[in-house]
This record gives structure tokens, C-alpha cells and sequence, in this order.
């Protein structure tokens, strides 16, 4: 050190460098909540067949007080092809803000006028939005900015982003990856299109099969579904919304491993409820030629 150093450039290279804390951003507002419900920020894809209750289920979440209700987000915006002539869905149309067709534009607006609360230092006053994008994923471009959205949901304050499509694959690896929540609808008639889902799902849950089994379960009656809580650790399946009928992942139960994909304790027994999913199983696979 020189010896021509002052005090105060002496005090400074004596000091070390220390990490300080980030400043936290401003806390998310916390509004109550039912645990078997998709907990935001949340990506639910729903994948359901025609005339299966998917408009009953979207009306109940964000209409029904049970559910999210009408004062749960700041701003709700649905975009669906049949919003203006699905009698199921006028309630929606009244409620919030809708679109009967898809445009980048659309999306654009949403992501500029959120990311304008965060370029002024406002993010407690930034409103907390969902945004609906129902039957349109089979006909977008892959570019699409709704794509992008589905990475970025978050960023933005998009608090619930949920997505349906009657078909699995024509939703994007990307939304696909990035689903948070899943919803499965019943009866699935396409034993195909349920198998390109366990595919996918099903080593979660214990393999192909078993997820076949599980969602069996979850559906013994027209209109039920098969809810996946993919962000529980871990994940976790539903009967609808009302009791978990399946753990994924490695799940242990009473201090001993469990298989993976194992039945939770539900009502019936398990070992009746596995063989009536068995039963349905043998029902749904193709015959051989």
C-alpha cells in the first residue's frame, strides 16, 4: 500500500468484499384458497373430449365462490371460438372480458400493459390476471406468442394460464412441459389419444399402465375427471377436486416404500378399486385383429 494513501483510501482497501442481500420484490398478495385447487401462479391444461363438461368445469372456477369466484384475479380474459353461442359459457361472456378467436395482438397487449407496472417500480399495483385460451391450441402457429407465454406466465403476473385442447398433441411441448395442473376429462372415447397421455404422464405416476389404472379410478362416471397436482411433491391424483386417489413419485407410506404410482387410502378398498380398474382397462384396449 502507498504511502501517500489518505484515510479514507487506506480504510477502503483494508475493507473485504462482502455479499449484500437482494432487495425483496414486493410480496404476493395471498388470498384463501381451497389446497386441492390449482395454487397460482398455475398453468392447468385441461384435455378433455367434446360434450364432456369442459365449459361446466372453466365456469365453475372462475364464477363459483367455492372455487377461485369472480373476486379471486384482478382481470380475467377468455378466448374461445364458441364463447358467444355456448349457452354453458354466457355467464363468462358476462363476466369478463372474451374473444371468439386468437391474435398474437391479443396476447401482446396483455404482456406490454404487465410489464409496464414492472418498468415503473409498481409491481404491488400490478393487477393479478388469468387468461383463458380454450379449444383454439390446435389452431395457432407453434410460433405463437401464446407459446412463449406459457414459459413466462409468471414474469408477466398471469396468476392462473389455463389451456384446453380435445387433443394432446396438437398442445405444444412447450405448454405440455410447463403444465402445472393437469385435468383429464371423461369418458374418453380416443383409447389412442389416452394412451399418447400416459405416455407422457404416466412415469410419473408409476408407468403407462398404471396412470391407465389411475385414471379409471378417478373416472366412474360420465362427467368425472382425473385431476394431476404436477408442482405437489409429490404429485398427486384427484378424483375431480375432491379427494387425492393416487401419490406419484417416491412416496412412503407408514415408514416403508411404496411403489411409485401408489393408491392412496380412499373409500373403497384398494384392493377392489384396482380390480375394477382392471376390469375397465380390458374394456378400453383395442382388440387384436
Amino acid at each position: 500500500m502507498s504511502k501517500d494513501a489518505t484515510g479514507d483510501e487506506q480504510q477502503f482497501q483494508e475493507a473485504f468484499p462482502q455479499i449484500l442481500k437482494v432487495q425483496d420484490p414486493p410480496a404476493e398478495k395471498i388470498k384463501p384458497l381451497h389446497p386441492h385447487l390449482p395454487q397460482p401462479p398455475a398453468l392447468l391444461l385441461m384435455i378433455s373430449p367434446i360434450r364432456t363438461g369442459k365449459s361446466t368445469i372453466i365456469s365453475n372456477l372462475l364464477l363459483n365462490s367455492h372455487f377461485y369466484g369472480q373476486d379471486y384475479f384482478d382481470e380475467v380474459m377468455c378466448i374461445s371460438p364458441t364463447i358467444y353461442n355456448d349457452k354453458t359459457s354466457r355467464f363468462l361472456k358476462k363476466a369478463f372480458d372474451c374473444y371468439d378467436g386468437y391474435d398474437d395482438a391479443i396476447i401482446t397487449d396483455l404482456i406490454n400493459k404487465q410489464e409496464a407496472y414492472a418498468d415503473n417500480d409498481n409491481l404491488e399495483e400490478r393487477p393479478e390476471v388469468a387468461v383463458v385460451l380454450d379449444d383454439i391450441l390446435g389452431t395457432i402457429r407453434r410460433e405463437a406468442n401464446v407459446n412463449h407465454l406459457a414459459s413466462r406466465f409468471r414474469h408477466y403476473g398471469i396468476r392462473l394460464l389455463l389451456m384446453s385442447s380435445q387433443n394432446y398433441r396438437s398442445v405444444s411441448p412447450v405448454i405440455r412441459s410447463n403444465a402445472t395442473n393437469m385435468i383429464i376429462g371423461s369418458p374418453f372415447p380416443n383409447t389412442k389419444e389416452l394412451g399418447k397421455i400416459a405416455e407422457e404422464i404416466g412415469d410419473q405416476f408409476g408407468g403407462a399402465d398404471n396412470f391407465l389404472k389411475i385414471y379409471y379410478l378417478a373416472t366412474p362416471e360420465r362427467y368425472d375427471f382425473l385431476y394431476l397436482d404436477l408442482q405437489s411433491n409429490p404429485p398427486l391424483a384427484y378424483h375431480n377436486f375432491e379427494k387425492v386417489i393416487a401419490h406419484g413419485g417416491q412416496h412412503r407410506e407408514e415408514g416403508a416404500e411404496a411403489p411409485v404410482g401408489a393408491l392412496a387410502n380412499p373409500e373403497v378398498p384398494k384392493k377392489d378399486m384396482v380390480r375394477e380398474a382392471n376390469k375397465e382397462a380390458k374394456k378400453m384396449k383395442p382388440k387384436k385383429k
